[in-house]
């Protein structure tokens, strides 16, 4: 690929069909209507390679336990279901964490409490910068280059921790 391409969701999409099921628990995606209706109400622009993703899966969770992925609430769907992330709850004052700057939306959440965030602010047409907020600390502790580098990040580390066939990596091979 050429370095002034940008980079497309097809590696991810081929690593998270690899794995058995159960690994990963991901929501049919949403049509696109209903992301265009989420923007406008909430005055905001997604990047495209968010959108594309919420096109293949709208929300749910990779490497089960893992990491929870937001999802835009179909208005189809008659009450929102307990433990799910919504990505319009990161508009709402009690879903932002102490320090959090605005214009950080809460794309996921890890198992261990911290969120996975799209700089808004700092977005571009195609890819938005990522960033982890620290809960703890009220900082933020890592960052992408985009929503796919976040995103391959992330299959990366649950490939070091799951096999393809879902079961556990032996420990004292890492």
């Amino acid at each position: 690929m050429d370095s002034n391409q940008p980079k497309d969701l097809d590696y991810s999409f081929s690593e998270i069909r690899k794995y058995a099921s159960g690994v990963h628990f991901l929501n049919p995606g949403i049509e696109s209507a209903h992301i265009s209706k989420f923007e406008k109400e909430f005055g905001v622009i997604l990047p495209t390679a968010y959108k594309m993703f919420l096109q293949a899966y709208n929300g749910g969770e990779l490497f089960r336990p893992g990491t929870v992925l937001a999802e835009i609430n179909d208005e189809n769907t008659e009450q929102r279901i307990a433990g799910k992330s919504y990505l319009d709850e990161s508009f709402l004052e009690a879903r932002q964490w102490p320090g959090m700057p605005k214009g950080y939306l809460i794309i996921a959440d890890m198992n261990y409490g911290d969120a996975i965030c799209i700089k808004l602010v700092e977005s571009e047409v195609y890819d938005s910068k990522v960033i982890q907020w620290d809960v703890e600390g009220g900082v933020v502790s890592r960052s992408w280059n985009g929503f796919i580098e976040w995103l391959e990040d992330c299959l990366e580390e649950g490939s070091m921790l799951v096999n393809y066939d879902g079961s556990e990596k032996d420990p004292d091979f890492l």
